[in-house]
């Protein structure tokens, strides 16, 4: 078997990346929630937390659930890394679209080797973030600060551009491609409707040099928006991504 971080699994190392993404999600990782996001039964779960919990990768407590340690979450944000530098590549180099590359860059991970990943780094210009928005983690384990904002915690009238959509799902990425609302693309918040109700944003691009102004409205679910990460523009300071 190969190693990877003191690790002899590559089921090990899933598992780490899962806690970690769960955390950043939920704030607490359960038994109950690992398992639903790896599709595996709580048994199964309980088995591995109990491996890893012996190799010093992760701490349980009732308060606190799963927590990764430091040995844990370095090789959780070396694996993510892997990950986002795939499907990078696979959209910039191998030309597959942004909803196809979660899929073929999971089966890749485990199988490249580091001089594989450190080449792909530099045949993509060392990219900060995957196709999707999410950033990567640096070789030493650093995960970039991100500074976007949820659509749905922006103010209406707040403009500014998409940066990260929150889904993997091909059908939500497709759709998205649809509606234009990719990352880069200028938006407005016009209006949030009371009770969960839709969400209604402009898109906006530069017309004839003289800075930007509508090019139509879209009514967006709550669901779908808050999938939808703005990095804010504030006024008189424009975007630096």
């Amino acid at each position: 078997m190969k190693t990877f971080c003191g690790l002899t699994t590559d089921g090990m190392l899933d598992y780490l990346a899962s806690i970690y993404r769960l955390d950043q999600q939920e704030h607490k990782v359960t038994t109950s929630a690992l398992a639903e996001k790896m599709h595996v039964s709580a048994a199964a779960v309980s088995s591995m937390l109990k491996r890893l919990e012996e190799a010093a990768l992760i701490e349980r407590s009732g308060a606190d659930g799963v927590t990764l340690t430091d040995q844990g979450q370095l090789a959780a944000l070396q694996l993510i890394r892997r990950h986002r530098l795939l499907e990078v590549f696979l959209v910039e180099v191998m030309q597959f679209s942004w909803d196809q590359v979660e899929s073929e860059a999971h089966r890749l991970e485990h199988a490249v080797s580091a001089a594989f990943e450190e080449r792909m780094d530099a045949l993509c210009g060392y990219p900060t973030h995957c196709p999707h928005g999410d950033p990567i983690p640096t070789k030493d384990g650093a995960m970039p600060e991100d500074l976007t904002v949820a659509l749905i915690n922006m103010t209406e009238g707040q403009q500014g551009q998409i940066r990260r959509v929150a889904t993997n799902d091909a059908r939500i990425l497709r759709y998205l491609t649809r509606l234009g609302l990719t990352p880069g693309q200028h938006v407005r918040l016009v209006e949030i409707a009371p009770f969960n109700g839709p969400v209604s944003i402009e898109r906006l691009a530069s017309q004839n040099g003289h800075g930007l102004e509508p090019l139509d409205q879209q009514i967006l679910g709550h669901e779908l928006a808050r999938l939808l990460y703005i990095e804010p523009q504030f006024e008189g300071v424009p975007s630096t991504l």
